[in-house]
């Protein structure tokens, strides 16, 4: 028979019976919980319906539950679609790594999708902070950042095409830019300035990120300068704030 609609296919009918030792809303928080952490990141829930039938309880006894699993930002709701396995939000650290360099620390594996790369006359913004003349020409690069296949951010950045000429012919979609101008260009990263905002995403920004339409996504610019003092590129992107918290190290100043 057809696997209805939000019923599981891999985990088992037994472990979905009520535990008569136990209240039923801590059972069915104990499996489910499992459940998440089993499953792969971004996959769809049984229905509240289907769970109600499996655990024999009644459907607000099973919102519940998933209501505090959303609490706990292990799970994600998103209207007329159901609900979805969410792991723990990643943490933004001021340590400076590209984006490929993170998510391999972190045993996940980066990729992209949508990507665009192209070869344009600098806007007066861009150009101030290359430190370039408006209208010389850059490369702009734009792509949906992705770990284990789950969009994460919306990459845009820009560099001087005039510093690193054949750039488009040697970036792949899924290369990390670092390291092709490290291993291309000798490039030798320094620091990067960095300045993150609130922001609300799109329509278009949230569906290539799959998320609502107008969720918080932080906004961070940042232009990255290598061991001569030279800016190397300077760009926008926008990391999805149901994935993302922000990490910085503050001191009080010298008492001097």
């Amino acid at each position: 028979m057809p696997r209805r609609r939000h019923q599981p296919a891999d985990a088992t009918a037994g472990v979905f019976v009520a535990d008569d030792t136990r209240p039923k809303g801590e059972h069915i928080k104990d499996v489910l919980t499992s459940l998440v952490r089993e499953s792969k990141d971004g996959s769809l829930l049984p229905s509240e319906r289907v769970l109600s039938e499996r655990f024999g309880v009644a459907r607000m006894t099973v919102r519940g539950v998933i209501n505090e699993l959303e609490s706990q930002g292990l799970v994600r709701r998103v209207g007329g679609r159901g609900t979805f396995v969410q792991h723990p939000t990643l943490t933004h650290s001021e340590i400076f790594r590209s984006f490929t360099e993170d998510m391999r620390n972190r045993g996940m594996t980066p990729s992209s999708q949508r990507y665009r790369a192209r070869t344009r006359p600098a806007p007066r913004d861009v150009a101030t902070q290359l430190g370039i003349e408006p209208g010389d020409p850059v490369h702009s690069i734009e792509r949906v950042r992705t770990a284990d296949g789950v969009p994460m951010a919306l990459e845009s950045t820009n560099l001087s095409a005039r510093r690193f000429p054949n750039l488009l012919a040697v970036m792949a979609k899924d290369a990390s830019l670092y390291e092709v101008l490290t291993r291309v260009f000798k490039v030798r990263f320094e620091s990067a300035e960095q300045t993150v905002s609130i922001a609300r995403l799109s329509p278009v920004q949230a569906g290539r990120l799959d998320v609502p339409a107008y969720e918080p996504a932080f906004a961070v610019e940042r232009r990255a300068v290598d061991n001569m003092g030279n800016v190397v590129e300077f760009g926008r992107s926008l990391y999805r704030g149901d994935r993302y918290s922000i990490q910085m190290h503050v001191s009080r100043p010298s008492s001097s």
